[in-house]
């Protein structure tokens, strides 16, 4: 490397993180060559400056290379990626504004020819890229910039025979009369403001006297620049005497430039060749500073209760059987057997969640006719009255022999025991035009006055619940370069059972899934550890670890032997609301009047009562359904109970927010037009 001396320079960086990308500003230490007068610099991009060194003359040092630059910060080298000329880059563009004195002094001085020869050093270096703008003073006629009117001429071009042109005109037919040297310059400032924030911008004077005309003062010229990022300002100083004018030599080293004195009109060329110079022959440099990445790691909470409850779910029995459009086939989502063998296994008790317990509604009630010989039943055939299905009672009529001969051939029902009725719309139908009203329609309902047949179906069995609803890893992770891999390891009493892997930057929030992260499966671990490896394009590779979140398992055995109280949650479904009814019909009395014991039998238990209703309708409609779903079960409840009752008892309506079952099915909808009634107690043998 060549001999360097080593300068001190605060540049304000801008860091793009993983998480919170933030604006901060960095010590750097960059080691320019030793022969280096003056440098500058103007920050492109992260990782990219714009460098401009010259010698103790002014000139600028050429043939520069990687080696020459070195990059400091926090005592880590930066890799210098690549370095070229301002001159040669293709994507570093120039905006350059030139204020030029075209008063008559300048044809009184002799000078038109100088200066009109000494600006081609500033053509040659144009390129396509760049933004031109030349400024200059005009007696007559004024343009507007802002809320001032300013006595100038402006041209904007990249073309140097249309700059040429411009201010050749400018110094033969329209020289001016008057100095107006800070109306140029707030005209210019004007212009550089309305220029992207992130561009480069370069503000060249030239005059040839003093400001002795313009409507403004200098101090308005001073502010106006104040509030330009990303400026550097020259001048070119040609007004008589060897002193050069305080104000344009101020304003240029306030803005990182520098102003040159002409005392003759022979000197304006080398000047104006020099201020190219220093305009174009720059450094674009790129480079990296190599820190690995850096950051924490946390689990969504400190810990995890897992219970096992016991469950006993009292399940409505929905008593349709819903057809295609113009089918009478049963459905292959309702649960059939395909022998009367099979059926001697089947048991209601062993089913679990009301969807399960609905899709074996054929084999449910043909278990219950046969354990109840007396009892007879009426299947009622419906289809939509609309389109393809219109007036057609025959279609109706097969659908329900269909479910008869299910119910005949299969569980062995007498069929003098089934009745058979047909009809279009149901008794009580669903009403309007949409699809999905009309499937509602296409069903066949079965009935029966024997009320074991259509009752609620029960089961009792153990849930497992966690407090913890999602498992949650929470990374915070910095990195300069970004990261190019990740992976999470789940670790249960320190050995791995659960692996997720991903490109790019990790989410600030990650929610684990898998069916190895069941609050069962999870049961069997005192505690859980998490580990983040990120990887960015570097190859640098940062390992993270979580505290342990401890796992505390409530067994409901465990606290029977110890004669300690377990929790119990029972579970009832009011439906069978009609459409569009808040009604209770009267078939759900008997599980009221469960519900009613069991709230006298446990008088501390929490109770919550929430409607539903199905998604067709507008939303408002459905909550306020929903409410009055609620209520009308909460009076009748509390009406039973008395004003004696101790039970914490709450009720509200969700309308279709809060969906039991998802709205594409029929026989979803009709069981989202339910209320439910859950009841919470501690139990003790």
């Amino acid at each position: 490397m060549k001999n360097c001396i080593l300068l001190h320079i605060a540049i304000v960086w801008v860091l793009f993180f993983v998480v919170n990308p933030a604006l901060s500003q960095e010590e750097v230490e960059i080691q320019v060559p030793e022969q280096a007068g003056e440098f500058s610099y103007q920050f492109i991009a992260p990782g990219r400056l714009l460098i401009s060194v010259s010698d103790k003359e002014g000139k600028p040092l050429r043939g520069l290379t990687t080696e020459d630059f070195v990059f400091f910060r926090k005592g880590k080298q930066a890799k210098i990626l690549g370095i070229e000329t301002l001159a040669s880059s293709k994507d570093v563009s120039l905006n350059i504004v030139l204020v030029v004195d075209n008063s008559f002094s300048m044809k009184q001085r002799r000078a038109v020819d100088w200066i009109l020869g000494a600006m081609e050093h500033l053509y040659k270096v144009i390129r396509p890229i760049d933004n031109i703008t030349i400024i200059v003073f005009n007696d007559d006629q004024t343009q507007a910039f802002g809320d001032k009117q300013l006595h100038v001429t402006v041209k904007q071009s990249n073309q140097p025979d249309e700059l040429r042109a411009f201010l050749k005109k400018s110094f033969d037919r329209e020289l001016t009369v008057k100095t107006v040297l800070y109306e140029g310059m707030l005209a210019g400032l004007d212009l550089i403001r309305q220029m992207p924030e992130d561009s480069h911008k370069f503000m060249v004077v030239f005059t040839d006297g003093e400001d002795i005309n313009s409507a403004y003062p200098e101090a308005d010229v001073l502010k106006a620049a104040e509030v330009i990022s990303k400026l550097e300002a020259y001048a070119v100083d040609y007004m008589p005497g060897d002193r050069v004018d305080p104000f344009l030599k101020s304003f240029s080293e306030e803005h990182g430039g520098r102003t040159w004195k002409a005392t003759t009109a022979s000197e304006l060329g080398p000047i104006f060749e020099a201020v190219s110079s220093k305009l174009l022959y720059r450094y674009v440099v790129d480079y990296q500073f190599l820190f690995p990445p850096a950051g924490s790691l946390a689990m969504g909470a400190n810990a995890m209760r897992i219970e096992e409850i016991t469950t006993i779910d009292s399940s409505p029995l929905l008593n349709y059987i819903y057809f295609a459009e113009g089918a009478s086939a049963i459905d292959q989502r309702y649960v059939r057997f395909h022998e009367q063998g099979q059926t001697q296994s089947f048991s209601e008790e062993a089913l679990r969640g009301t969807k399960k317990k609905y899709n074996n509604l054929l084999n449910i009630v043909g278990l219950r006719m046969r354990a109840n010989p007396e009892a007879t039943i009426k299947l009622v055939g419906c289809n939509a009255n609309y389109g393809a299905e219109k007036g057609r009672k025959e279609l109706s009529r097969a659908r329900a022999e269909g479910v008869k001969a299910y119910l005949q051939y299969i569980w062995g029902i007498e069929p003098f025991r089934i009745a058979v009725e047909a009809r279009n719309l149901p008794e009580v139908p669903s009403l309007g035009r949409s699809v999905e009203v009309r499937e509602e329609n296409q069903r066949v309902e079965i009935l029966s006055e024997h009320d074991a047949i259509l009752d609620v179906v029960r089961s009792t069995y153990v849930e497992i619940h966690s407090n913890v609803e999602d498992l949650i890893v929470k990374p915070m992770v910095t990195s300069e370069h970004g990261i190019v891999r990740w992976t999470v390891t789940l670790l249960g009493d320190d050995q791995p059972i659960f692996f997720q892997k991903g490109t790019g930057a990790p989410s600030a929030e990650m929610v684990l899934k898998d069916k190895a992260l069941t609050p069962m499966a999870l049961s069997q671990y005192a505690q859980l550890t998490a580990e983040l490896e990120v990887e960015d394009f570097e190859g640098h590779v940062l390992k993270l670890r979580t505290y342990p979140m401890l796992v505390e398992f409530i067994q409901r055995e465990a606290q029977r032997a110890r004669n300690l109280g377990y929790r119990v949650q029972e579970k009832y479904a009011l439906i069978l609301f009609d459409f569009n009814s808040d009604k209770i019909k009267e078939r759900n009395a008997s599980v009221v009047a469960k519900i009613v014991a069991r709230i006298r039998q446990f008088p501390a238990a929490n109770v919550s009562i929430v409607g539903h209703t199905d998604n067709i309708g507008k939303d408002k409609y459905n909550i306020q359904l929903s409410e009055r779903r609620a209520s009308a079960v909460y009076d009748q409840i509390t009406a039973a109970l008395g004003e004696f009752s101790q039970a914490t008892i709450t009720h509200m309506g969700v309308g279709p927010f809060d969906p039991m079952y998802g709205n594409g099915l029929p026989e979803n909808r009709a069981l989202n037009r339910t209320v439910t009634v859950t009841l919470e107690y501690e139990q003790k043998e």
